[in-house]
């Protein structure tokens, strides 16, 4: 309560759970997103249940590095920021997604430099823009939206049978930006807290049991079974995380990553 949080990728799958859960809990959430449909809806949804006060929303293409620089450093003068959730990712075929020309066999150069840029840069632009106002603020929580993909790999035998399959530069990103939160972690204590979220196997489909997705899904259904938990996750499931690392109940924690996928990984 009483803090004021700056979120990418707002409007995406789970930036709508962590808008709604950092607002629940009396935060200001600032909400940044390329889509303007989405977004303005969940502005709109989250006023209706949260009223105005604590609601900013601004529209942004975050490859348009000096429009989005420009921004942030607008926001930073008008906000004093206490957490940064780096929550954006463009999972288009620009990455390699869903367009055979991702694949490791074919994956161009620009597909791999996009991936670099959404999942590295967009993350390292906001730190060096907020992180350094935390830091002279004396204090800051700044959160990494990683995956499971940035200390283990897909296992081919997934999407066998499939035209499904993650990209290449998708795991790079992730373990590059897990590897930034380490950095940032160091060269911002002690004032600012940098730490990273993983999710494991949260498929970005709503529906009351996703359980059911999986058993229609040949890849969701091989993945499923590997889950210790015996059940694919779901946005919510990361909340929890994400409230204590913002939160000073996570005031001796830094550089650390927290895996939340059911115990997936430790098979």
């Amino acid at each position: 309560e009483g803090k004021t949080a700056v979120l990418t990728g707002a409007a995406g799958f789970f930036g709508k759970y962590f808008a709604r859960a950092l607002l629940d809990l009396g935060a200001r959430v600032i909400l940044l997103d390329h889509k303007g449909d989405q977004l303005r809806t969940l502005k709109n949804e989250c006023e209706n249940q949260f009223g105005d006060e604590r609601i900013g929303c601004y529209e942004i293409d975050q490859y348009n590095r000096v429009a989005a620089k420009n921004l942030y450093e607008k926001i930073r003068s008008q906000e004093g920021v206490d957490v940064l959730i780096n929550n954006a990712f463009d999972f288009s075929a620009r990455t390699g997604f869903n367009t055979q020309s991702g694949r490791l066999e074919n994956a161009s150069f620009d597909q791999l430099r996009a991936s670099f840029e959404t999942g590295i840069y967009w993350a390292i632009q906001t730190t060096q823009i907020f992180g350094s106002q935390m830091k002279r603020q004396g204090h800051g929580s700044i959160i990494n939206i990683c995956s499971m993909y940035a200390t283990v790999v897909p296992s081919p035998d997934l999407y066998k049978g499939t035209d499904v399959f993650n990209p290449p530069g998708y795991s790079m990103a992730k373990a590059g930006l897990l590897q930034f939160t380490r950095y940032s972690a160091s060269f911002l204590s002690p004032e600012v807290l940098v730490n990273a979220i993983s999710p494991g196997a949260i498929p970005s489909l709503e529906s009351e049991s996703h359980n059911s997705i999986a058993s229609d899904n040949p890849v969701l259904k091989r993945l499923s079974e590997k889950i210790l938990l015996k059940r694919m996750g779901h946005p919510e499931d990361l909340v929890g995380a994400l409230i204590f690392l913002s939160s000073d109940a996570s005031n001796y924690i830094t550089g650390q990553n927290i895996i939340i996928d059911g115990g997936l990984t430790v098979t």
